[in-house]
């Protein structure tokens, strides 16, 4: 698992990393990314390069979004 924490960090940084991230990834890797905001651009970034991604905000309304190449993200449901 390779986590982002980007709470922190204002844009593009936490686009920018996630989709650095995700140039890397190898298929059997997952991504766990920490944001504040809900990173629609992201999402479109993900699906056309092939990854799959789920995301959930949590009752503290932070959002973690979770992204793989392999599509197999149904550990990570809540």
């Amino acid at each position: 698992m390779i986590l982002l924490d980007t709470r922190e960090l204002d844009h593009p940084i936490p686009l920018e990393m996630a989709v650095d991230a995700f140039k890397n990834l190898k298929s059997s890797e997952v991504i766990h990314m920490i944001h504040r905001r809900e990173p629609t651009p992201l999402f479109e970034i993900i699906t056309k390069n092939g990854g799959t991604y789920l995301s959930y905000e949590d009752a503290e309304h932070i959002w973690h979004i979770y992204i793989t190449r392999d599509g197999d993200l149904e550990g990570y449901r809540v």
